[in-house]
């Protein structure tokens, strides 16, 4: 894979002080595979400084949508499929959410602790399940890999850096990935969003804004679950993030089961953080009903966050997150 750098993000143009640094590598062409993802333009700790109150207002899906994992229109196709996925999300423990963010392919070992993991391409391989994903634009005409579940999409679309998509150009593309979604029988996952910075360097700053803008400019759109990345290293502002009533909107707001498809500490954290932020997170998330699945963030970029050795073994943090309550044995 490509490595890139990393770059620091150093403004935000919403009411708070974002600090990160960027671990995202660009896409080199569809269904090739991405680098270490997220990490660019995380938001501000909920418990450490005034973030701000953003707008609070609601998306159209979370007014319209169909229940847990129903399709936006109720309409056949992968609807089914989605709803299905969506009455085990709102029982807490009744399904192995767990999984891992990864360009090594998870060894063996893994198969009885997690069960998916993605590599920001259409193709993988290993012993647990496989998610692909719609990058960006160039793997919109992709094929999409027989006998998968599910279908993740455009990463970090407000991005330049990323898939760089404004929310009406993600609209625009959607219908196609419906069309292969219900081809393939699979519900599918929106585009994956995280806090982006500075102003001069996104499609708008704001995630919560983003999937707002894109449901309002794809009205008929469905859209399954939601995805979304962070990097704040400490539980509270993981709450503050996915749920509503606190500093930040929450994306539970959309009335959909959520994938949070990158998290760990950021690249500043030692591995002694690192390991302490996945055992203060993993049984909220697994206690969480609204969360559907999440998968750690396992790359170069953050040496210290790494799952899986080259050879595909756990590494010690890798141990730690396989042991957990809540792994998929």
């Amino acid at each position: 894979m490509r490595r890139v750098g990393w770059s620091s993000v150093v403004a935000c143009s919403f009411a708070c002080a974002c600090s990160s640094t960027g671990t995202e590598r660009s896409a080199p062409g569809p269904a090739a595979g991405r680098g270490a993802g997220g990490q660019s333009g995380q938001a501000p700790s909920a418990s450490g400084g005034d973030a701000g109150q953003l707008d609070a207002g609601r998306g159209r899906a979370g007014q319209t949508g169909a229940g847990r994992g129903g399709a936006h229109d109720g309409s056949a196709g992968h609807a089914a499929a989605a709803g299905a996925s969506g009455a085990q999300a709102g029982q807490s423990g009744t399904s192995c959410k767990r999984g891992v963010a990864a360009n090594v392919a998870p060894g063996p070992a893994f198969s009885s602790g997690i069960a998916w993991w993605y590599n920001w391409s259409l193709k993988g391989s290993g012993s647990v399940e496989f998610v692909p994903m719609v990058w960006g634009k160039d793997s919109v005409t992709g094929t999409i890999p027989a006998g998968v579940e599910y279908l993740l999409t455009f990463n970090e679309p407000n991005f330049h850096t990323q898939s760089n998509l404004s929310a009406a150009a993600a609209a625009e593309l959607w219908p196609t990935l419906e069309q292969k979604a219900k081809a393939a029988g699979i519900p599918l996952v929106s585009p994956g969003m995280n806090f982006c910075g500075p102003a001069a360097d996104c499609n708008g700053t704001d995630p919560y804004q983003y999937l707002k803008d894109f449901f309002a400019a794809c009205a008929t759109c469905e859209v399954d679950y939601v995805a979304v990345h962070w990097y704040n290293c400490d539980l509270p502002s993981l709450k503050d993030y996915l749920e509503p009533g606190g500093n930040l909107e929450g994306f539970e707001q959309f009335g959909k089961p959520i994938w949070l498809t990158e998290f760990s500490c950021d690249g500043s954290a030692s591995s002694a953080d690192q390991e302490a932020y996945m055992r203060a997170a993993v049984p909220y998330l697994e206690g969480n009903p609204d969360v559907f699945r999440y998968s750690w963030f396992s790359a170069d970029p953050i040496p210290k966050a790494e799952l899986i050795a080259d050879d595909g073994s756990p590494t010690a943090l890798g141990q730690v997150y396989l042991g957990l309550p809540g792994a998929c044995h």
